[in-house]
């Protein structure tokens, strides 16, 4: 019956019949397993099938479906209420080793609460120095941003000090895209470095603009000095926020952190794949978004419909919402309402809940 639901809700998706079975498929298994490893996803089969059988239709899948990451990414972001100020988004990149090869992912997510859903991601060629992306890699993912969601339903983008430059960031004014960007310590601003300012107040000058990298743009810091960080100040710079506006408003990039440690270690294990083909693993990705997306709006939904015990309290929405489907897939003998309840949800066209107010 949920594998029935989740097959009318991901038909946009333009796959045939077969394939579309086999994404869900997919999905289920990695909800009930929460790894990525398919020896054991291929066990998730009801059809009578040898695991071996499973495994190969998994692989064929990562080989031969031309799975669409916009069509995706427009899927994920039409089930998320569009905040009234526009959408605020989170780029970085998250990377591991399998062997002595570095895999890298970029990616751009929608922040919801403190947690960023991905709409679009690219796998870095292995040639990158450090893994570190380029402007040509940032331009081109943001592009597929720009299918998926206009420019003016940006409120802005926050990145990290790895995305400074002065080609990419003049390419997001150029577009009409806000940003604010962690900068270092020894950038240039007007006509000193940017460790030799003192800490942002709430003045006139915190809200006029300045010059870096022959850009006028707003320059913030404050003291950021604690036990077991190397920096003492965080320096931003943005095209439309100053002074402690734009401080405040950065701290929303920590949500593609939150992103990646559910998806590695604290959720789905990512990093236990043995693929390392590009093609594959943005497929992989897009399964283990969808995934995540499905779990994390239903455990907002429960934070706020059902009673809240301390140790539910204690929990992620995340962590909350995947456990309850587990539930839901493993238990046989449930009330047939709770099932339902669950399907009710899953056919709204949009899930209000994943806000919480």
């Amino acid at each position: 019956m949920l594998k029935d639901q989740l097959l009318e809700e991901l038909a946009p998706l333009n796959l045939n019949l077969a394939r579309l079975k086999c994404l869900i498929l997919l999905m289920t298994s990695l909800l009930r397993h929460k790894t990525v490893n398919m020896t054991l996803l291929a066990t998730e089969n009801h059809t009578g099938a040898k695991n071996e059988s499973c495994y190969r239709r998994f692989q064929n899948f990562f080989l031969k479906v031309p799975l669409c990451l916009i069509d995706i990414g427009k899927f994920m972001l039409s089930r998320i209420p569009k905040p009234k100020a526009g959408w605020v988004l989170s780029m970085d990149r998250t990377n591991w080793k399998f062997g002595k090869l570095d895999i890298n992912i970029l990616t751009v997510g929608v922040i919801v609460n403190n947690v960023a859903i991905p709409i679009a991601w690219t796998c870095l060629p292995k040639t990158t120095k450090r893994g570190n992306s380029k402007t040509y890699h940032r331009i081109s993912i943001f592009k597929k941003v720009l299918k998926i969601m206009k420019a003016s339903d940006i409120q802005f983008i926050a990145m990290d000090r790895e995305f400074g430059g002065k080609r990419w960031l003049y390419w997001l004014e150029k577009e009409g895209v806000g940003y604010i960007v962690r900068v270092k310590s020894n950038t240039i601003v007007g006509n000193k470095l940017a460790h030799q300012y003192s800490a942002t107040r709430n003045r006139r000058k915190a809200y006029q603009k300045t010059e870096v990298w022959q850009m006028d743009v707003f320059f913030s810091c404050k003291n950021i000095s604690s036990k077991g960080r190397r920096d003492e100040k965080l320096y931003v710079i943005s095209n439309r926020f100053g002074g402690p506006q734009a401080l405040e408003l950065y701290q929303q990039r920590w949500g593609i952190e939150l992103l990646f440690s559910h998806l590695k270690k604290r959720g789905f294990n990512l990093e236990d794949t043995h693929m390392t083909q590009t093609k594959k693993i943005e497929k992989l990705f897009a399964v283990v978004s969808l995934a995540f997306l499905i779990s994390y709006a239903w455990g907002s939904t429960l934070r706020q419909t059902r009673k809240q015990t301390a140790a539910l309290k204690r929990k992620s929405h995340f962590r909350l919402g995947l456990e309850d489907i587990l539930r839901l897939l493993n238990n046989v003998h449930l009330p047939k309402k709770e099932l339902y309840s669950f399907i009710r949800w899953l056919k709204q066209p949009v899930w209000d809940l994943i806000f919480i107010v």
